[in-house]
């Protein structure tokens, strides 16, 4: 006994405190989901320059951080809506998917792709780590509906319908050119068609209009992946009470990155969790905590003061016991919200 007691004197530091053990024990019975990343990117390409910080995602990353399962993302930067655009586009998408399926099966012994929502809680169970697949930018679809099904059986279980800008599905929220008022006709076709499969609707990135017509044309409840509380930082990317409340009164969810650019305005070394939990805070006195959850953006300009990379994510759920939050009310926030909206979607696909 005296032994022990020295040995915590000469180490606290190494002590885990209450509260730390709290988060552990947590974490063995939630599941916790990231809704957005853009690892593929780098480990489909990794002879390109990237602006902003890489090697933020890994299953190794997500084992050391509590975090159960992540949405790795296909991602396209917009350019030109022709024959030859939409050729490249599609040819990143099905490279960087494909890598991401090369990397699943160098890491078996880590984790796996889910396809459903199941599928998460079965690699939970076996101590393995879920990668679901999703697509950052319908752009890749050009205006070719049958490229829907192709996605889908590549296993893309959530689809974003824009990027920096507008394409043939729908209007982006940081394009002024509004080239189809929203949605367009094929946007209004492709969301059809990903409820019939299945697949998630990612409003992350659409333009305010866009927003809420897929909310409202959706069968399903939608999601965005990776935004933030225009309230508390008004930029284009981030979304406005109403859209929050629509998204939130079909079923939705809205995902809060973990970035400076959607928290906050102080520069990036001052912040940190506190302001991540303010947007938090803010969507759950909304509508909610049935509507809420967290999408890192990592390796895509994600990170802030506490939460560097996926190692670091269950520094979330302390801020939020801190906070006040439930364990309950974690458990939601962490996972059950995004795995209620991908039954949804999985249930309505089985109902033709």
């Amino acid at each position: 006994m005296k032994l022990l007691l020295f040995i915590c004197f000469l180490m606290p530091s190494f002590m885990p405190d209450s509260l730390d053990l709290r988060v552990e024990q947590l974490h063995d019975s939630i599941l916790s989901i990231d809704t957005h990343n853009d690892f593929a990117m780098m480990y489909a390409f990794p002879r390109m320059e990237y602006s902003v910080t890489k090697g933020q995602v890994s299953f190794e990353l997500m084992k050391k951080g509590r975090l159960d399962a992540a949405f790795f993302a296909a991602f396209q930067a917009q350019g030109p809506c022709t024959e030859e655009g939409h050729e490249h586009a599609k040819f990143l998408s099905d490279s960087m998917l494909l890598s991401l399926h090369r990397y699943a099966a160098e890491h078996k012994h880590l984790g796996g792709i889910a396809y459903s929502a199941q599928e998460v809680r079965d690699l939970k169970a076996q101590g393995k780590v879920a990668m679901l697949l999703s697509i950052e930018n319908a752009y890749c679809l050009g205006e070719d509906i049958s490229l829907v099904d192709h996605y889908y059986d590549l296993g893309v279980r959530m689809i974003g319908l824009t990027h920096n800008g507008d394409n043939c599905v729908a209007d982006a929220g940081t394009d002024s050119t509004q080239t189809h008022g929203g949605l367009s006709a094929f946007g209004y076709e492709v969301i059809r068609r990903m409820n019939r499969l299945g697949i998630i609707v990612d409003v992350s990135h659409a333009s305010r209009q866009a927003c809420l017509q897929a909310v409202e044309a959706s069968q399903t409840p939608i999601m965005a992946s990776h935004s933030g509380v225009y309230a508390l930082k008004p930029i284009p990317r981030n979304l406005t009470d109403k859209e929050i409340i629509a998204i939130a009164k079909k079923g939705g969810v809205i995902q809060i990155s973990i970035g400076r650019y959607f928290l906050s305005t102080l520069p990036k070394a001052q912040v940190g969790l506190p302001h991540l939990v303010e947007h938090i805070n803010y969507v759950v006195e909304l509508v909610g905590i049935d509507h809420v959850g967290i999408g890192s953006d990592f390796d895509g300009g994600g990170g802030i003061v506490g939460v560097e990379d996926m190692g670091k994510m269950k520094a979330i759920t302390r801020a939020l016991l801190e906070e006040g939050y439930s364990e309950s009310e974690i458990r939601k926030l962490w996972g059950d919200n995004v795995l209620r909206v991908m039954e949804a979607a999985e249930t309505y696909a089985k109902s033709f």
